[in-house]
């Protein structure tokens, strides 16, 4: 039994090193906010927190649209191509030129909101600030780190950044007056974070950035169009805290953030087992891989559900105190999302490994449908509230989970997955 495992582990031990990165980086991600939470709360209040959360979810729109699916379009591109410098060298500097491009429209995009939205009117200046999420989806390239599946840059990066962040926000925000050093601080790790992963690309590993001609640019473009058509749905990820800060207010959208963000430290994990895999899988189409790890990312996330619901009280007490004890409903609704990272890797490894990209992209565009039609129900029938806004999102994940489970059987590959 142990040879066993020490086979395994010697054959997989770049996928075993590369999720350990990525999962210490992203649970790091996740509790850094966890961690800050219960003191913001208390020094900012419900209202202003629930405020900056607020503008988060509208800058969320943008980062939708400078990511443009490169995350995983751009990641098969280097996967495949890795040991073809001039060819690393096109498409790092085609998918920078069309980030910088669409970084440039997402500016004037906001700036134009900022004259719209009742509140980006009153709090222009955090709103604007919060554009640091923008520009690190920019200049922080994690596709490149996962296609040549070298993800401790990433990691170490990350965690230096965000633990200076993590350290001034408990040395200048003191009051409910200090609310935008929040975006300000995060942009400065932001900006520490992408110069440290440029030196890397363009210094340590001599990638040449240059001009490409403009139908290379095209391809590339055209290529991740797809994906970002599917990745629109990623829209209803922010959309129930801008309904909820919209129509029922900031308080409300602080109960609802508490359990999100306890809900992606979870989901984070998971996720980078598609993060990590996803490169191999399209590589070597290793089905009997792809089986295995269906079947072991489903039994955790049934127990990781288990222990959410269980744990449910003791968690809102510890982080948010009894002020935030009506948050407690929504981690029995929104612990279901647990089975999105399952749906993401089904749909990357089976759907788009075997050439189903289109049907990938319909399927994510018919449950993104599926969720605005049931949220747009809740205001004839007058049962708005933030529990029914955090049912809409579970809902939708069914029916992209059944559909998707649909496609597969129409195209024989329940191999993949049973």
């Amino acid at each position: 039994m142990l040879d066993k495992i020490k086979q395994v582990t010697s054959n997989h031990k770049v996928l075993i090193q590369n999720f350990s990165y990525l999962s210490a980086l992203q649970v790091f991600n996740m509790l850094v906010p966890l961690i800050t939470y219960p003191y913001l709360i208390r020094v900012l209040g419900k209202e202003t927190y629930g405020l900056v959360v607020y503008a988060q979810a509208i800058v969320g729109y943008l980062v939708i649209l400078i990511d443009f699916g490169f995350n995983i379009s751009a990641t098969k591109e280097i996967s495949i191509h890795r040991n073809n410098k001039e060819k690393l060298e096109e498409v790092v500097s085609s998918v920078f030129i069309i980030k910088g491009a669409l970084f440039f429209i997402s500016v004037i995009i906001l700036i134009s909101l900022t004259f719209i939205i009742p509140q980006a009117k009153e709090y222009k200046t955090l709103f604007l600030l919060t554009l640091w999420m923008c520009l690190y989806n920019v200049i922080f390239p994690i596709w490149y780190f996962q296609g040549i599946e070298q993800m401790k840059y990433i990691t170490y990066i990350t965690l230096v950044s965000r633990l200076s962040f993590l350290g001034l926000i408990f040395i200048f925000i003191k009051s409910q007056n200090d609310y935008l050093f929040i975006p300000i601080l995060n942009g400065v790790g932001a900006l520490i974070a992408g110069i440290a992963a440029l030196y890397i690309i363009f210094i340590k590993h001599y990638i040449n950035f240059r001009i490409p001609k403009k139908a290379v640019l095209n391809k590339y473009f055209k290529d991740s169009l797809i994906i970002f058509t599917s990745r629109i749905s990623s829209l209803k990820d922010n959309t129930p805290t801008f309904l909820i800060g919209t129509f029922l207010g900031n308080s409300e959208v602080a109960y609802y953030d508490l359990v999100y963000k306890v809900i992606r430290v979870l989901i984070s994990v998971f996720d980078n087992i598609t993060n990590v895999f996803f490169p191999r899988v399209a590589k070597s189409k290793d089905h009997n891989l792809n089986r295995r790890i269906v079947k072991f990312e489903l039994v955790f996330i049934v127990i990781a559900y288990t222990l959410l619901c269980i744990f449910a009280k003791q968690i809102v007490l510890i982080i948010g105190g009894e002020q935030m004890l009506p948050s407690i409903p929504i981690f029995y609704i929104l612990g279901l999302l647990l089975l999105r990272p399952l749906s993401s890797f089904i749909g990357a490894t089976v759907l788009v490994t075997n050439n189903l990209t289109k049907e990938f992209s319909k399927n994510l565009i018919y449950a993104t449908i599926v969720y605005f039609l049931i949220t747009l129900l809740l205001f004839p029938l007058k049962i708005v509230s933030v529990y029914t806004f955090a049912m809409t999102i579970v809902l939708a994940l069914f029916f992209e989970i059944g559909h998707r489970l649909y496609i597969i059987r129409k195209n024989q590959l329940k191999h993949w997955i049973l």
